[in-house]
């Protein structure tokens, strides 16, 4: 822009700026950054004065609003009973009562001693002359009027209180609770900073009542005045919404008494600096980088309150800010619009860039997804049949989180260029660490097999050898109706199954998507289940070997779905350990399992699995905690099962809560015991009391490579001093033999099946 165009800009944002302060345009933002100011320099009240408050309970006692002057004197006297120095009432007496209420008052106002002060206000009738309300002469002869108006600032919002009314001998209500102050100007500024909630409110119902320790009244100044919502006494502050005259009153005497009157100078400060920096912008803006003017902007914006704050706290000086900061961002717009207007033209120079990214992956070079959906529609006319592969490379997130997202980025650029390498196979990347390409050769396992040897060759990248392996999902054209946005659903979907089964490659066929359809309403079934009622527990004996005699049972639970029907423990339970559900459901088998075995006519022990989410998504120790509280179950019949890949982790955090459960009387139990492979290395040192042998090992019996693991076992259960629970025993055989190396409980089907409590049985003795 020329000069003179800058001036005129100049010109008519000042003028856009002051006009719209006038008008009122940045007032909201002033009284919130005014508020902001005195919540910084917040202190607490002197403790002076106390707000003996006409609340709900207040009215409520009495029963009549206006209320009889008698109820006004019992009050008075009581408060000065009590050693209150001072009494001021933010009440309306300047209307009389009946001859009797009237004369208790004033009889009481006597009493006091002229420690009482009555309200006077000012009121401007339609006409606009001034009226002043006094008290009634017989109140006025024992009691000091005083000045309860407030100033608005064109809002209702009460900042500042007169120092007088010209031509009328009463002073402000603050004045007078603060004597001996000077006032700084003919308004004096209440200062916010002054935080109300500290000062003391008592309920003149408390008062009336005899319920208020006299020591809050000793000594200290009383207002009375209404804070009942119905009586609509309340005034729109600063900092704190909307306050009771009465509060605002003793807000007004605080400012004077902590030497705190509020000089407000309005927008002139403001005004001055936002022309300053609006000019100065303008002239030399262009020099600087937008970056820096963002930055200088803002730090204009920043001293400016800065300033403000420490003219409130040192000096008591308010102003508004809202108009500088719009002049300076109203400059810095201008100055990025010219520098945008000179942007859009280069950018004009980029659309040949612009559109290559919108069908390419800028990282790796490899076409975006709608680049290949675009090329394969326009072939899909003359092109044969073809094979869509969708491959991920799962290591790759590895290597973003080993080597960093650069060395991540060159090897999918490498992965592109291999592809590319193998013909017209149309290299695209979908994610992270998924591509797609079109399946040279044909769809057969040789031409499979190229691809895959040609693209898990190590990558050498920033001396780094990266070994990826692939993952495959395939589908045709034939199948796909020649749609390509379609193929491109079918080999993700075929994708998906693949990493779901661990497969290393599967081809789509239709009933995968009902597939993961059906599993994605089952999954969205589930997270209703509890809310629904829809769990269930159902038990399982566990039978001393030795005497026949039922000593526990494990509790399981069971889904009904009003939607799905029975569903096996072995579809939703991945399924709640997938969504983080698994937490939410184990803390309610916890509790509903102790909830109803505390009932059981029964001494023996409760089984209660945990899922390992449940130790890294919840907070297992508390869970039971809650439950055994809740119930009354106690805690040393109750076993926590945990799984055996959980006990190899060796994380602090699990031990910690292992032992933890164990200090609460618990016993820690390992289930599902050598399917793993180093839980003998952590056996000896974790908390565990029992093992419990996984039902793959009892169901081989009496095979003899089964009885060797059953039989190594048992007897190392037994020399590290372990209960030894064998799972899955269904025959008498396997009984019998069990009995036979000394295992010492059983469960399976041959004791029960899974079912209700109703069911278990408690007195029952099984052939020892």
């Amino acid at each position: 822009m020329s000069l003179t165009q800058r001036t005129i800009v100049f010109l008519c944002l000042l003028l856009l700026g002051l006009g719209g302060s006038a008008l009122g345009w940045f007032r909201s933002g002033d009284q919130a950054l005014q508020s902001l100011r005195y919540e910084v320099t917040s202190r607490p009240a002197s403790g002076d004065v106390v707000f003996v408050e006409i609340d709900a309970p207040s009215l409520a006692q009495v029963g009549v609003w206006p209320w009889p002057r008698s109820v006004y004197a019992r009050l008075l006297d009581t408060l000065m009973e009590m050693g209150a120095s001072d009494v001021a009432f933010d009440i309306d007496f300047s209307a009389a009562s009946t001859p009797a209420e009237d004369a208790s008052f004033a009889a009481a106002l006597d009493r006091a001693g002229g420690y009482a002060r009555l309200a006077a206000f000012a009121q401007t009738t339609s006409d606009g002359h001034l009226m002043l309300n006094t008290p009634l002469p017989e109140f006025a002869q024992f009691a000091d009027p005083v000045l309860v108006n407030v100033d608005g600032d064109g809002t209702d919002l009460v900042e500042s209180f007169p120092v007088g009314i010209d031509g009328v001998a009463i002073a402000p209500i603050a004045m007078a609770l603060a004597p001996g102050v000077a006032p700084r100007a003919r308004s004096i500024g209440i200062d916010y900073g002054v935080d109300v909630t500290t000062i003391e409110r008592i309920s003149a119902h408390d008062v009336l009542s005899g319920a208020v320790d006299p020591n809050l009244l000793r000594d200290r100044q009383v207002v009375v005045g209404a804070s009942a919502v119905e009586l609509r006494d309340t005034f729109r502050v600063p900092r704190f919404g909307t306050l009771p005259g009465a509060l605002i009153q003793i807000a007004a005497a605080e400012t004077l008494k902590g030497d705190r009157q509020i000089i407000d100078l309005s927008i002139a400060p403001s005004s001055l600096v936002g022309a300053l920096v609006l000019a100065g912008l303008l002239l030399a803006g262009r020099r600087l980088s937008l970056g820096r003017l963002a930055a200088l902007g803002l730090g204009i914006s920043l001293s400016l309150e800065l300033a403000a704050l420490l003219a409130l706290q040192l000096d008591a000086v308010v102003f508004d800010t809202m108009t500088a900061h719009v002049l300076t961002f109203a400059g810095l717009a201008v100055i990025m619009l010219d520098e945008r207007a000179i942007r859009w033209r280069q950018t004009r120079r980029q659309q040949q860039r612009l559109a290559y990214l919108a069908r390419h992956d800028a990282a790796s070079g490899a076409l975006s997804r709608q680049g290949m959906i675009d090329i394969l529609e326009q072939r899909a006319a003359s092109a044969p049949p073809l094979t869509l592969v969708a491959a991920q490379f799962p290591r790759l997130s590895q290597v973003i989180a080993t080597l960093g997202h650069e060395v991540a980025e060159l090897v999918a650029r490498a992965i592109a260029a291999r592809l590319q390498s193998l013909g017209d196979v149309l290299p695209t990347r979908l994610g992270s660490d998924v591509f797609a390409f079109v399946l040279p050769d044909g769809d057969d396992a040789g031409a499979i097999a190229r691809v895959v040897t040609a693209l898990e060759e190590p990558y050498r990248v920033e001396g780094h050898t990266i070994v990826l392996y692939l993952v495959l999902g395939l589908t045709t054209s034939a199948t796909a109706a020649d749609d390509p946005a379609e193929l491109m659903r079918q080999a993700e979907v075929a994708l998906r199954v693949a990493s779901q089964q661990r497969l290393s490659l599967a081809r789509y066929d239709a009933a995968m998507s009902g597939r993961i359809k059906s599993r994605r309403l089952l999954d969205l079934a589930l997270h209703h289940a509890l809310e629904r009622d829809e769990l269930q527990l159902v038990f399982q004996p566990q039978v001393c070997l030795k005497t026949g005699v039922l000593l526990g049972t494990e509790a399981l639970v069971r889904w009904h779905s009003a939607e799905h029907g029975d569903v096996s423990p072995a579809q939703f339970i991945p399924l709640a350990e997938e969504s983080s559900l698994i937490a939410e459901i184990g803390t309610w088998v916890m509790r509903e399992a102790c909830r109803q075995a505390v009932d059981w006519p029964w001494q023996g022990r409760l089984s209660v699995n945990v899922s390992a989410m449940q130790f890294r998504h919840g907070d297992l120790l508390a869970d039971v905690t809650q439950a055994l509280a809740d119930s009354g179950f106690p805690a040393h019949r109750l076993d926590i099962e945990i799984t055996e890949s959980l006990c190899t982790q060796d994380d602090v955090q699990t031990l910690q809560t292992l032992r933890a459960l164990r200090a609460l009387g618990c016993s820690i139990a390992m289930d599902d015991f050598g399917t793993g492979y180093s839980s003998l290395s952590y056996l000896a040192q974790l908390p565990i009391d029992k093992i419990k042998i996984d039902q793959s090992f009892i169901r081989g019996l009496p095979a003899l490579d089964n009885q060797v693991l059953v039989e190594t076992a048992v007897s190392l259960g037994q020399r590290l001093g372990k209960v030894v629970i064998a799972e899955g025993v269904e025959t008498d055989a396997q009984r019998a033999y069990l009995s036979s190396i000394g295992c010492d409980l059983g469960q399976g089907y041959y004791f029960g099946r899974p079912g209700p409590a109703a069911e278990l049985p408690f007195d029952a003795r099984f052939a020892a």
